[in-house]
This record gives structure tokens, sequence and C-alpha cells, in this order.
């Protein structure tokens, strides 16, 4: 029954955020006279806005806890994408079969990026600028600089409409939530995180827990991009580093999973965090605001976010400090 209650309690806690900003801006639209946010259609397209970039957040947020900013998230999403779809459209594949092969593309593509890394032992950012060039340079020399196109067949894209978009969803959070919590390699990423010298030391390898991690998120890219792919029905391919720009919606939802993974999941709180920024640019775009001010609002919450994880040490000393103020009051 305890354990119940502490279950309830939390998922009070991870679900609060994002109900907050829900109720938020469904109230200031109805004072505004404005009617359709956050149901029908508007509410499909809220809940395809998070599990698509909720799975970019999942994969930034497998290096970028261990300090790995990835720039090449944009361009392993194309490539695989556009590898998995053309090979798949080649041999008359479902849309099944589509969906795994793009995430074994990549699986190998983020494998690819994590094994470079840990041979030359250069900053993480200058190795991915330059995995992010090849890998774009691949994908326009593939696909002729044409990318590829599925318009019209809409058999193989299913994977932005529900049931498929949610199954899919549910799926790999639940997958990742075991690899993060009930195995070696979760306890071997926590420990890493909490001092690198310190776990090396005791015998974790940590070359070989990051390129699991660069794995992990090439498939989530991989699965973000056949969801993208479905809804536009193409796929481009970047040039000049364009492909960096899609890491730039990673950050709020990675930044409250982070708060909210002490009561959970840091999986499940990534979601969550995707599920908040996709209901407040949703009541922003319905609310009539330009578009510019997403970046600035974005820009913001997450500055908040970075002001309270650096500082939330200060609030339980604070806390502690005013505890035992009082017990030694009442003694006296």
């Amino acid at each position: 029954m305890d354990k119940l209650k502490k279950y309830s309690k939390n998922f009070m806690i991870m679900i609060i955020i994002p109900l907050a900003a829900y109720l938020f801006f469904f109230v200031l639209c109805k004072i505004r006279g404005i009617s359709g946010f956050g149901v029908g259609t508007d509410l499909q397209v809220i809940l395809r806005n998070t599990v698509y970039t909720g799975l970019i957040a999942l994969a930034v947020s497998y290096n970028l806890t261990s300090g790995r900013f990835d720039f090449s998230v944009g361009a392993t999403l194309l490539l695989s994408t556009i590898l998995g779809g053309m090979l798949s459209v080649r041999l008359g594949l479902g849309p099944v079969p589509m969906l795994l092969l793009c995430m074994i593309f990549g699986a190998i593509l983020g494998g690819i990026g994590g094994k470079v890394y840990t041979l030359l032992r250069l900053p993480p950012m200058v190795v991915s600028l330059g995995i992010a060039m090849i890998y774009e340079a691949i994908g326009f020399t593939v696909s002729g600089g044409a990318g590829l196109s599925l318009i019209g067949r809409s058999d193989l894209l299913i994977w932005s409409k529900p049931p498929y978009l949610y199954i899919l969803c549910i799926v790999i959070v639940a997958v990742l939530y075991i690899l993060l919590n009930k195995t070696q390699f979760g306890y071997h990423c926590g420990a890493l995180q909490s001092g690198q010298e310190i776990a090396v030391s005791v015998g974790i390898n940590e070359k070989k827990n990051t390129i699991r991690c660069y794995i992990i998120a090439g498939i989530c890219l991989a699965a973000a991009g056949v969801i993208n792919m479905c809804v536009l029905g193409t796929v481009s391919p970047e040039m000049g580093l364009g492909s960096s720009s899609y890491i730039q919606n990673a950050f709020m939802p990675m930044f409250i999973g982070n708060l909210l993974a002490r009561y959970f999941d840091r999986n499940t709180g990534v979601i969550m965090g995707a599920l908040t920024q996709s209901i407040i640019f949703a009541g922003i775009g319905k609310l009539g605001i330009p578009s510019a001010w997403q970046s600035v609002i974005t820009g913001v919450i997450v500055l908040g976010f970075f002001a309270y994880s650096f500082n939330a040490y200060k609030i339980v000393e604070f806390q502690h400090f005013k505890e035992k103020k009082e017990k030694a009051a009442a003694s006296q």
C-alpha cells in the first residue's frame, strides 16, 4: 500500500508541469475567446510533436548528461531515415520493416560516431561536427540531393498517426526504462555521471558505455526521423551543418526530464518535458503570438531550469538550516 501511495504521488508530480501548462493556455484561450485549444485535431498535433521532440531529447540526454554535446544529432536522424527509407522502397518492405531498418541504420551510425569519439579522444563537440558534415555529405550523395519522397505511399506513412505513434513511443520508453533502471548498463551510466574517474577505477568500461549511449541515441533519432518523414511525406538532406538545428528543441524536454527523474525515471520525465514544450508552442500558436517568441520563451524556461539545477542544493541547505534552527529553539 505504501509503495502504491508513493507511485501515485510521484505520478502526480510527473504530470503537474504539463498539466499546469495545459490549464494555463486553456484558460487564456477561453478568456481571449479562442476555441479549439488542446482538443480534437489540436490535441493530436500536440501529442505527435511530443513523441517526435521527445525522442530527439531522449537521444540528446544519453550523451549530454555525461558531458558529450553531440552536433551530429540531426545528421544521424536524416541519414538513417534516408538510407532506411530508400532501401525499404527498393525491397518493397512494409511500414514495420521500414521502421526497423531505419533504426538499424540509426544504431550503426550512432555506434560509428561513438567509436570515432572514443578512438580520437578529442572534445565531443569537435568530433560530432566532423561526423555531422560526413553524414550530411553521404545523405546528399546517396539521394542525389533530392532526398526521399513517399508522398502517395499511405501504406508506409502510418507512424505519425494514432495508435501506431503512441505504441512506438510506449515501446521505446519502456525498453529505455528497463535499460536505464534495471540493467548493468544503467548502473554504469549513473556511476560514470556521478564520478567518471572513480567509476573507471573500480572497473567500469567507460568506452563501451559511451558507444552504447551513442547507439541508443541513434535508434531514438531514427524513430524520430521516421515520424517526421511520415508527417511530411518526404525527407531532404541538409548541407553546411544545416542539420544541427534539429537539436534546438531538445533542451527544454531534457532539462525538465532531469528535474523529474528523481520522482520516477529520466526517460519518462523527458517525454513529460516534451509534452510541456508542445503544449506551450501550441498555446503560443493559438494566441497568435509570433513564432519568433517561441525561441525567446524556450530560452527563458531553459535558463530558469539551469538556475534551479545549479542552485537546488542551496534550497536543501536552507531547509536543513531552518529545521535545525526550529529544533534548537524548541529545546530551549
